[in-house]
């Protein structure tokens, strides 16, 4: 017997097909963008979960259990950056990295942040530093500060004010951090809990100290000034994402199938237009999309948030995988991304595959 998609699912594919960029065209006027290079990752016993520029010819990228290492952009192995997790002691999966001129950090899902700085010779020794936090959907570092989302702290009752995104020192951890948004549901955050074991929301810095939220799991695109006050807001629909559908109305039942069946998270994710990544570009944030195709391969869209318009453009990378993903990061007029499955526990040479993408950044 056939099983049903629940109501809110069925109508969200529906949506997902209205909405998905794949057949999406560049805007007139407007040049896609041009691959310059793609190279294979090291593989490792683990999938590949994130990407930061290194340095002009290299890239950091972290494994989920095997540590980060720097990468050069022809896919040979550089150096060790972390340390496995056995080795490091702190963590329990790598799931996201962060990078600014001082700091090279590491987050997990559900441990915190390790970080350490990076102008530190190896031979003398590298301190990291770990600073606990509650639950980690994505963070970024800059100027000393740490911005999350997610949970500052895990206690009960679960998110009482509904805080899910945060920022404050990075060295003060989970003890400084001020709650910078809350979820549009409430005490509890429902929009949040129930939709938290997909990562579809993401956080970042821009270069004059402003910062972007993405929450994903709720509506809205929020852009902070330096000082932490709300300068605009763009709506899920302005940008083509859905991934916030049903995220608050979730029923026990669909919570569960979403954190505990892989089939079904991935005929979701196949329904949905979700926020991969923020690329911080000059002219604005840069918005990762990803959206199912109907030839059965994922395709992503850059859309990028100037201050008097949107502008697309499709990304010339296509996974096969339903939970392929693309994390990215930028530098010098070009952006690197990491094509990886996002699939826990992968470990067979399929799963682990990933790819590191170059491409020429959009003009400003």
């Amino acid at each position: 017997m056939r099983a049903r998609l629940p109501r809110r699912l069925f109508d969200a594919v529906l949506l997902a097909v209205v909405l998905s960029p794949f057949h999406a065209l560049a805007q007139p006027g407007i040049e896609p963008l041009r691959l310059l290079q793609r190279s294979p990752v090291p593989q490792r016993h683990t999938a590949a979960t994130d990407i930061r520029w290194a340095s002009e010819d290299s890239v950091y990228i972290s494994w989920e259990v095997d540590g980060v290492a720097e990468v050069g952009l022809d896919g040979t192995r550089k150096r060790a950056a972390v340390p496995d997790r056995k080795a490091l002691d702190q963590l329990n999966f790598y799931s996201q990295i962060a990078v600014s001129p001082e700091v090279l950090a590491v987050g997990s899902e559900s441990r915190g942040v390790s970080w350490r700085l990076r102008k530190t010779d190896p031979r003398d020794g590298i301190l990291f530093h770990f600073q606990p936090l509650g639950d980690l959907m994505d963070f970024d570092v800059a100027g000393g500060r740490l911005l999350l989302l997610g949970l500052a702290k895990r206690e009960a009752p679960f998110a009482p004010q509904g805080e899910i995104a945060w920022i404050g020192p990075l060295e003060s951890g989970a003890q400084g951090l001020k709650p910078i948004l809350r979820d549009a549901a409430g005490p509890g955050a429902a929009s949040y809990y129930n939709c938290r074991n997909y990562p579809m929301g993401a956080v970042r810095f821009l270069a004059d100290g402003s910062f972007v939220i993405a929450p994903g799991f709720q509506d809205g695109v929020h852009l902070f000034s330096a000082d932490g006050k709300k300068v605009r807001s763009w709506s899920n629909a302005e940008l083509g994402v859905n991934s916030h559908l049903g995220c608050a109305g979730m029923s026990e039942e669909e919570e569960a199938k979403f954190r505990l069946d892989e089939t079904w998270r991935k005929r979701w994710a196949m329904s949905h237009t979700v926020i991969d990544d923020i690329l911080p570009l000059p002219q604005g944030p840069g918005l990762l999309l990803r959206s199912w195709g109907r030839d059965n391969q994922a395709h992503w869209t850059l859309k990028v948030l100037e201050s008097r318009a949107i502008r697309t453009y499709p990304v010339p990378v296509t996974g096969r995988r339903p939970l392929d993903r693309l994390q990215g990061d930028v530098r010098n007029g070009r952006i690197a991304l990491l094509l990886l499955n996002n699939s826990p526990g992968a470990t067979s040479p399929e799963d682990v595959r990933a790819e590191v993408f170059v491409l020429e950044s959009p003009k400003p």
